[in-house]
């Protein structure tokens, strides 16, 4: 064996490197396998293309090298997904609040009850317990759906080691392998080619490129060729779609191109959600706002009233736990999760809770074309034949449609005299593809397209005598560029032909006629031809020439006797031009309502794809994403070029991106980002996993999509499709509406509550609540209709207005003007109640106050419901669940004063029924002054507002 070459600036030895020396020889960006003939490269590798390595050198470099896997990032243990439920500010408020209630219950005396003492402790510990146990269950239940999406990578690879082909674990390859690769496999590294035949690989899990792309072993490739262009490699992830192929291992694991993509990936950091960011803020201005307060009670109190300093804490701590929506977490985790199991439900699974509302922020989607946009499936959508243009549709059960254009639908005739018949009955030249059991077609897309046509006429061409039987294939090669299969049928022995326009039309002699006769294929038609060809190219569609034989050119005993070559000179030879197939991925039918839907929430979408940039265009104008004021193409190439400042201000035009690499992919999210946008990232392939994790919301595909997309994702689509991301968005802005809805609630009657307590210290009152009591309102009679305010039906479509303003804060002006009068309102009620009452008796006094301060939220829930309409306007009985709450707390809050055990708890007594009914009565007062205040606004609104003229 001789010596290999030197590397420059290295000295390694063959069958036996120094591993830092093997590693940079092989490492991305050192050798530029594409642009050095095969053989160079196995010399490089100290490899031989004809026997591999040998299978101790294998090991020794497997020892050195490491596996050949992606370094995977293990997911977060149980204890540590449990222990992230407990970092919100709010819960951590609440549990230092849940600690100051156990030391003041050890001071208070050992003969009170336990759940006297430490019964505040214990309704604390118990929110916060329930919150995480929610926010966990949900996120272990979307790992768990995660996990079982995952499919199996290449288990097994075929190895030439030693002279013999082996079946070698793929983790176990190492450059300087040789592998073996055929139709169905998953290329399990990176490897330079060196034999193929008709070897069609699908990159699109890597490059984006929709197509299966032909592979070459011959020639060499400038080094600084696209990834998609590199006809000499096949890389690891990718599949072999036809062919079979032998390679030698180039690199393995995280230095393969989709290793660089993985490494990208783990750059890219989790940012907070809108709603997490609001939420932490305002949850963060609140504790410190309620402790603030607490200690200014605690030190006016320590200096004008003369009480103990435990009376003083214990006011203190009350007003804390006022002034802290306790139900506040526990509401937010359980209405994220009811949105997140309506979602589930419309093939959205959510694998982050605060991922729901992000969606309806979002005002960008970044959207893969292939199978998201479009149907994932090649079929024939524009047909020529004898002068005539055909636009080709997919019916019911897979049926499909000739529509001549202006004439509308035809059927194809069977009696040799239709050019449309001929033209079907020559779609049978498709061996490439076959019909599944499940009725369904698979196999090479351009075949398919074309078994779509012909499975679909066929049961009317066997009637008419046209059941072609298939005596002989000639597949696809490059020499040739078309592919030949030789029938037999009552109309005798046939040769039909698909390939290539340019090939195929200089094998042409004649051309079909409008009677399917065949006449002479003169220049003038050839012209015409071409220019069809370059304007249906021009539309992104890929277009192929049909043909057949001429007439008797070929016997049936020729047929299977005939040598390849004699054959072909026999059926390829002046031959009869059908005409010309024009093949597209169609669009979803659902999507292009799903785009003007997007559009009027004012949700703009931006295409990506790997396709060629007329592809693009083209999809993007028949869907509407373009039009011809507005839109943009750009390269990914094009991309490189600029500068983020450049790219920044061409963004906002862009609606189709093409060709583009992860990182075009990842600095097109960032610019959005930086410009102030919410945006949502789907994707499929390797290639956009660093884009879906460095958006506000990245959308991964739950069929088509990988493993490491899937990882990335905040959400997986089990249906591939872009109408599933409209209505996430959809589903994420009522969830949102509902989220505001009870915040605004819950707040207005803790700042009632807030106010009570603190008037009543600033007073020199004795505690108007105790915080069990506190807890209690917080926690069942405001927590309750929170819940239910949550699942509040939709009052308007939430799609008929943009989305909020990524910087917008948890709450506008107006309603915090809103919640602070109802919040006095409130306040005024139960200091009210207790001034009444206090002369007669404290415990009385306290229990009446309780009730209000208890009751009064159950009425203003409905003032909740909406700040416009009244709730008559809105139906009363149109939320069930809020009257239901409103039952439930009513008879909890009964039971709380009337069950002689639960009083020592509660510090409560029985109210007299004339108190009982004055309390009611004056609860029901907020109600009224909501229906009110809307009344008002609604009179104001006709003031303002010119008649409608049927309105007279």
């Amino acid at each position: 064996m001789a010596p290999a070459p030197s590397i420059p600036g290295h000295t390694p030895e063959r069958q036996g490197a120094p591993i830092s020396v093997y590693r940079r020889a092989h490492s991305p960006g050192t050798s530029d396998w594409i642009a050095l003939e095969p053989e160079a490269v196995a010399d490089r590798l100290g490899s031989e293309l004809d026997r591999g390595l040998s299978q101790g050198e294998a090991e020794r470099r497997l020892a050195r090298d490491g596996p050949n896997e992606l370094a995977a990032k293990p997911p977060p243990s149980a204890l540590v997904q449990l222990a992230e439920q407990f970092a919100d500010v709010t819960v951590l408020a609440l549990i230092v609040a849940a600690l100051v209630a156990v030391a003041l219950g050890w001071q208070e005396k050992a003969s009170e009850s336990f759940l006297h003492r430490f019964g505040d402790a214990i309704a604390i510990g118990i929110i916060v317990v329930v919150n995480a146990a929610v926010g966990f269950a949900q996120q272990r239940k979307a790992e768990q759906a995660l996990r079982a999406l995952r499919k199996l990578g290449a288990p097994a690879a075929r190895v030439l080691r030693g002279g013999s082909i082996v079946r070698a674990p793929a983790h176990s390859l190492v450059v300087g392998d040789v592998i073996e690769i055929t139709e169905g496999d998953r290329v399990a590294a990176d490897a330079r080619l060196f034999e193929t035949s008709d070897t069609v690989v699908d990159e699109s899990a890597l490059t984006g490129e929709s197509l299966p792309v032909d592979k070459l072993e011959a020639g060499v490739l400038a080094p600084n060729t696209p990834l998609a262009e590199r006809a000499n490699m096949v890389f690891y992830g990718s599949h072999v779609v036809r062919g079979r192929a032998r390679a030698v291992v180039v690199a393995t694991g995280m230095r393969t191109e989709l290793g660089q993509i993985a490494e990208l990936l783990g750059s890219v950091e989790a940012q907070e959600t809108p709603l997490q960011r609001a939420l932490r803020v305002f949850g963060t201005k609140v504790v410190i706002g309620s402790a603030l307060l607490g200690a200014l009670v605690f030190v006016v109190g320590s200096v004008r009233l003369d009480v103990p300093v435990g009376f003083l804490l214990l006011t203190a701590v009350s007003l804390a736990v006022a002034a802290i929506p306790e139900g506040l977490p526990a509401v937010t985790t359980i209405v994220l999760a009811l949105g997140v199991q309506r979602m589930a439900r419309q093939n959205a699974l959510i694998r982050r809770l605060s991922a729901v509302e992000t969606l309806g922020a979002a005002d960008v989607i970044c959207t893969d074309k292939t199978g998201t946009l479009t149907q994932n499936r090649m079929v024939v959508r524009r047909a020529e034949v004898a002068g005539r243009s055909l636009e080709v549709e997919l019916g019911d059960h897979g049926g499909v449609v000739l529509a001549e254009l202006g004439l509308g639908p035809v059927e194809p005739e069977f009696s040799g005299h239709d050019p449309l018949g001929e033209l079907v009955l020559s779609c049978v030249a498709a061996p490439g593809a076959r019909v599944a059991d499940d009725g369904s077609i698979r196999g090479d897309p351009t075949d398919a397209a074309l078994l779509r046509v012909w499975h679909a006429h066929r049961d009317a061409a066997a009637r008419a005598g046209c059941d072609l039987e298939t005596l002989r294939v000639v597949p696809f090669d490059r020499e040739r560029k078309m592919v030949t299969v030789v029938t037999s049928s009552d109309r005798g022995v046939e040769s039909h032909s698909h390939g290539a326009p340019e090939a195929v039309l200089a094998r042409s002699s004649q051309v079909l006629g409008a009677a399917a006769e065949a006449r002479p294929l003169d220049d003038a038609a050839r012209v015409q031809l071409t220019r069809r060809v370059d304007e249906w190219a021009a539309l992104g569609l890929r277009v192929i020439a049909v043909a057949r034989a001429r007439a008797g050119v070929v016997t049936l005993e020729e047929a299977t006797l005939l040598e390849r070559e004699a054959l072909l000179d026999r059926v390829e030879h002046e031959m009869v031009l059908v005409g010309l197939l024009g093949i597209a991925d169609p669009p979803r039918p659902e999507v292009a309502l799903a785009l003007a839907k997007a559009r009027e929430a004012g949700v703009r979408t931006i295409m990506i794809t790997g396709d060629h940039p007329l592809t693009g265009e083209a999809i993007a104008r028949e869907l509407g994403i373009m039009n011809a004021s507005e839109g943009e193409v750009i390269t990914g190439p094009e991309i490189d070029t600029l500068d983020a400042a450049e790219l920044s201000a061409k963004v906002e035009g862009i609606r189709v991106v093409a060709r583009a690499t992860a990182a075009n992919k990842l600095r097109l999210i960032e610019a959005l980002k930086l410009r102030g946008h919410v945006v949502a990232m789907t994707g499929d392939g390797v290639n956009d996993a660093p884009a879906i994790k460095a958006a506000d919301i990245g959308v991964a595909m739950g069929r088509g999509g990988t493993d490491v997309t899937r990882e990335a994702a905040d959400m997986v689509l089990l249906d591939d499709n872009y109408a599933t991301i409209v209505g996430a968005i959809e589903q994420g802005r009522i969830v949102y509406g509902n989220i505001k809805r009870f915040i605004v609630f819950l707040f207005s009657v803790n700042a009632g509550l807030v106010l009570a307590v603190l008037a009543a210290a600033a007073l020199g009152w004795p505690p108007i609540l105790t915080p069990t009591q506190i807890l209690w309102i917080n926690l069942i009679t405001n927590g309750l209709p929170a819940l239910a305010l949550g699942m509040e039906p939709v009052h308007l479509d939430p799609m008929k207005h943009p989305p909020r303003a990524k910087d917008s804060g948890l709450l506008s002006a107006s309603e915090l003007a809103w919640l602070t009068s109802y919040g006095v309102l409130i306040a005024v009620l139960g200091i009210g109640t207790f001034a009444s009452f206090h002369g007669a008796s404290l415990s009385l006094a306290q229990s009446a106050t309780f009730t209000v301060l208890a009751i009064a939220p159950l009425f203003h829930a409905q003032n909740a419901r909406s700040r416009r309409d009244s709730v008559f306007v809105l139906g009363f009985w149109s939320n069930p669940r809020l009257l239901g709450a409103f039952a439930v707390a009513l008879a909890l809050q009964a039971v709380a004063l009337y069950v002689p055990a639960l009083g020592k708890v509660f510090s409560t007594t029985a109210l007299p029924p004339a108190t009982l009914a004055a309390v009611l009565l004056s609860c029901a007062t907020v109600w009224l002054a909501g229906e009110l205040e809307k009344g008002v606004r609604a009179l104001g609104r006709r003031v303002t507002q010119p008649l409608h003229p049927a309105d007279g």
